[in-house]
């Protein structure tokens, strides 16, 4: 099983009393700012400015790391 989550820290304790580490698991973390093409606007939404894969335990296969959706695989 490949399982993957954000960066929420308390996922990692979470994940091991779940599942030990019998488990391919890895941490998508975005990181967020001001769109560096825009001025200074007080309200704008921030934009997404980068992102890192991150391997926590096992082997989780990179192509497959999101948070975008679920595939249950049995």
């Amino acid at each position: 099983m490949q399982l993957t989550t954000d960066g929420l820290k308390s996922y990692l304790e979470a994940i091991e009393g779940a599942f030990g580490m019998n488990v391919d698991y890895a941490m998508l973390i975005k990181n967020y700012g001001a769109d560096p093409r825009d001025g200074a606007v007080r309200y704008s939404p921030v934009e997404c400015t980068g992102r890192a894969k991150n391997n926590v335990t096992g082997n989780p296969d990179i192509k497959h790391v999101s948070t975008s959706y679920v595939d249950a695989r049995i």
